[in-house]
């Protein structure tokens, strides 16, 4: 996990909503995490030629979206993309610190 934790922070953004969740999993993993984890590796290793394509435009663009009690401790996730043109310059996804009731 270290080493995917590595990788989505210096290259491979697309993965960031997989590793946050398997993140999530590390003490108490189940077969169904390892079948996870072998996908997001055979994802890797099939879009490896994919290149980081980065392109300035006119304006920002921000994309913020969150997914309710999806953890097993039922606590939300949120994803945040910020684009200036082609490309996302920042990008970030992480489980909520709060469980939430509605």
């Amino acid at each position: 996990m270290a080493k995917l934790l590595y990788l989505c922070r210096c290259t491979r953004q697309d993965i960031q909503t997989a590793v946050a969740f398997l993140c999530t999993r590390v003490k108490d993993p189940d077969e169904d995490d390892y079948k996870k984890l072998t996908k997001v590796m055979q994802y890797i290793r099939n879009t490896k030629y994919l290149a980081l394509t980065i392109e300035p435009s006119a304006d920002p663009k921000w994309w913020v979206d969150s997914s309710y009690a999806v953890h097993p401790d039922i606590r939300s996730h949120t994803g945040v993309v910020m684009s200036l043109g082609k490309g996302a310059t920042y990008s970030a996804s992480t489980k909520q610190k709060l469980n939430t009731k509605s």
